[in-house]
């Protein structure tokens, strides 16, 4: 259709539904446009390289349900909203300035902001929609604390089931607000400055809680043991903050990472019981994306979020052993626990993770030798042991010699050996307890060599000693602590004789 906007549009009269997405359009918004469509319930303009200012309002389009622009080139501020408006998608735009104290629909059901350039800080408003099911404002410049809803309108935010605010520069404490949001199942909030601890009560106010992103912020304290009782919860993001103590036991509690046979489900997609697209003849369907770091990237997953089972607590200060419970966690396909300050050995069932694509161990203080287990999971195909204090030999197996780079994945374990490795296994299996025998017995033997050449270069200084001194007659007796020597004995009397 593109590249210029379709002129054909302009003569077009009770224009109810529209969707001109993904039809290569380079161009400027006209400004017939907002009069062609006042009177339209469905509009979709999404996935274009759409340029204009929106009106400072869309409050005389009394009938809109439903708005898609995203991906465009638009700007200006966040319009006054129609008062009908249930889904508003403007995210991967150039919006810009605050957000509005009060911007209408105040039955709105999404609002998709994300990828903007939105400042200031999140208004009080948002306390007041009770019908908002989805608030994605990620990606943008948001600051400051997020607003303190009253009791009274916390209960208007019961129904939100997802909440992503990631890559702004938000601050405060765990939102509290969101203990009245009961149907909660997203909660994306990395990428900030909240700090604080993690609060006991989001396994008793957030009970469907399935995806929790946290990561790089200023989040203290250890894990609560509360966090292990979401049965729902298949997805745990908490890398790089300031999270202490011990991975907690109670993990064999996460059922949603354990059951194989689970229903597979996106609770994130829902109809809208709204004016369906006349070309699909479906309702709208909400997709939210889920950043997911694995295998040393950052993917986005939308559709195929309900694939995403993981737990990420790398770039943390927690200490203690790997509990053996993680390795009943068998639907994971993604474990990070790198840069932290672990001991002990990985644990020995570690191959019953039969669905791990990816596992990071690296950056701690663990120690003892590979388990063989690991390499049974056929599924695997990022590993890092990087810099620990691992030994023997590496297990073989086909699954990790099919690693890309495999050598890398053991840098840094000094006792570690046989291949991908260059350094050969003394024995056939041999132990940092052996590596370390064999070293103890060739330090003592270069200890044994290193105390004769000494007493051999005493000798010769004895002897160089008394004939420069033409004997020990010229140069006086011979001191009594040397005459004891039986070395020096001997030597005498062969002086004697001669």
């Amino acid at each position: 259709m593109g590249p210029h906007f379709p002129l054909w549009l302009k003569g077009q009269k009770g224009v109810v539904f529209l969707d001109i997405s993904d039809a290569g359009i380079v161009d400027n918004l006209p400004d017939w446009f907002w009069s062609v469509v006042s009177n339209v319930q469905y509009l979709n303009i999404s996935f274009n390289q759409i340029s204009g200012r929106l009106p400072r309002t869309l409050e005389f389009m009394s009938s809109a349900v439903i708005f898609d622009l995203n991906s465009n080139n638009l700007t200006g501020i966040l319009p006054l909203l129609p008062r009908q408006l249930a889904e508003l998608d403007i995210s991967r735009n150039s919006l810009s300035g605050p957000l509005p104290r009060n911007f209408g629909a105040p039955f709105i059901e999404e609002l998709l902001l994300s990828e903007n350039s939105i400042n200031g800080t999140i208004p009080t408003y948002i306390c007041q929609l009770q019908s908002l099911l989805v608030l994605d404002l990620a990606k943008n410049l948001l600051a400051g604390h997020l607003p303190v809803c009253s009791e009274e309108t916390k209960k208007l935010n019961r129904s939100m089931r997802a909440l992503v605010l990631y890559e702004n520069n938000l601050s405060g404490e765990f939102p509290s607000f969101l203990e009245s949001c009961s149907e909660l199942v997203l909660l994306d909030l990395a990428h900030n400055n909240f700090a604080g601890e993690l609060p006991a009560w989001l396994a008793n106010k957030l009970p469907g809680l399935s995806y929790l992103r946290l990561r790089h912020n200023k989040f203290s304290g250890s894990i609560p043991g509360q966090l292990t009782q979401l049965e729902h919860l298949q997805y745990v993001d908490l890398a790089d903050n300031r999270i202490s103590g011990s991975i907690p036991h109670s993990l064999a509690n996460l059922k949603a990472m354990i059951q194989e046979d689970q229903t597979l489900w996106n609770p994130l997609v829902w109809s809208y019981e709204g004016p369906a697209n006349p070309d699909t003849n479906d309702s709208p369907k909400y997709d939210d994306s889920l950043a997911v770091v694995m295998k040393g990237q950052e993917l986005d997953y939308t559709r195929n979020i309900i694939y995403i089972v993981g737990l990420d607590l790398s770039c943390n200060s927690l200490v203690g052993e790997i509990p053996d419970e993680l390795t009943s966690l068998v639907r994971m396909n993604n474990l990070n626990i790198s840069h932290n300050q672990l001991s002990g050995r990985i644990p020995e069932k570690v191959g019953s993770l039969r669905s791990l694509e990816s596992l990071d161990l690296s950056f701690n203080g663990l120690s003892g030798e590979i388990p063989f287990g690991l390499s049974e999971i056929t599924t695997l195909s990022k590993l890092n042991l990087s810099y620990n204090n691992l030994s023997g030999r590496i297990p073989s197996g086909n699954q990790l010699q099919s690693l890309i780079d495999p050598a890398s994945s053991y840098v840094g374990n000094n006792y570690l050996c046989g291949p991908p490795l260059s350094r050969n296994c003394w024995e056939p299996d041999v132990t940092r307890g052996d590596i370390e025998e064999h070293q103890d017995e060739a330090k003592y033997f270069y200890l044994g060599l290193a105390a004769g050449f000494v007493f051999g270069l005493w000798l010769v200084f004895i002897i160089f000693l008394f004939r420069s001194c033409g004997g020990f007659a010229m140069c006086g007796a011979m001191p009594s602590r040397w005459a004891r020597l039986p070395e020096a004995q001997g030597l005498a009397l062969q002086l004697r004789r001669g």
